[in-house]
């Protein structure tokens, strides 16, 4: 399925609406539930303080680890998703061929949500 939508292969209005709109709601909705997981247990903390000022190996919370792991794994797969859904977009607009207004509203509409959802989580 991704490397249909990479491709292009699938119809323009299925990429933005199924892919683009509800595909960006959930792995958003995602990354801010392990967020909070993660969130409860830094007590307020940044990430980045919490693991080069209060971070011990020798005495590690295996929770803390767990949880900032899936945090970022999740970020990771978020990032890629979106680098996939604004090339497979770009490309399914350019065989849409009802309208040239549609094929760049989609494009556009593409890019900022996905500026907007990156922009959410960091």
């Amino acid at each position: 399925m991704i490397k249909k939508l990479l491709d292009g292969e699938i119809d323009l209005k299925d990429t933005f609406w199924k892919f683009g709109v509800v595909g960006l709601i959930f792995m958003n909705m995602l990354v801010r539930i392990f967020g909070s997981m993660l969130a409860q247990k830094l007590n307020g903390l940044t990430l980045l303080n919490y693991y080069s000022t209060y971070f011990n190996p020798l005495k590690m919370d295996s929770g803390m680890v767990l949880w900032t792991v899936v945090y970022l794994v999740t970020i990771g797969i978020m990032l890629f998703y979106c680098v996939v859904l604004i090339l497979g977009t770009w490309r399914s607009s350019a065989q849409y061929d009802r309208s040239i207004w549609l094929r760049h509203v989609a494009r556009f509409l593409i890019v900022i949500m996905v500026f907007y959802s990156v922009r959410s989580i960091f």
